[in-house]
């Protein structure tokens, strides 16, 4: 048999799960920084990563910045200003707003009820503990 319904998570599994949790988390992280103000692709990268390990690097945050343009959640333009050369800024547009508002709400339904699990659970733990 494979690793069908039969597999069980082992503690090397978190990497895994930590990966596929981040992968969703980065994309809506990215537009929030550029809700803010526009920043080029390297300036995320450093944002993020100033926030803990959310990315490995460039590689993680461009392909996430192309797909969010392609679907028009971003838009980019370049810049020549500055002594670094042109680099290409990124904003969010008026569907990534939209898009944004609605995805944060989800966020906000799906941490607050694991919240709520959590301390039923803690609370569960702790009543077991009293007997």
């Amino acid at each position: 048999m494979g690793r069908g319904s039969d597999h069980r998570p082992v503690a090397d599994d978190l990497g895994s799960w930590s990966t596929q949790l981040r992968k969703g988390v980065v994309e809506l992280m990215i537009m929030l920084l550029v809700r803010r103000r526009a920043l080029y692709g390297y300036a995320i990268v450093r944002e993020l990563k100033q926030r803990g390990s959310l990315v490995a690097g460039e590689g993680t945050v461009y392909p996430v910045l192309r797909r969010l343009e392609a679907d028009g959640l971003v838009s980019a333009s370049w810049s020549d200003e500055g002594p670094q050369g042109a680099r290409k800024y990124y904003r969010i547009t008026r569907a990534g707003e939209s898009f944004l508002e609605r995805a944060w709400l989800e966020w906000t339904a799906v941490t607050g009820a694991m919240e709520d699990l959590h301390a039923e659970a803690g609370q569960a733990d702790a009543e077991k503990g009293d007997r």
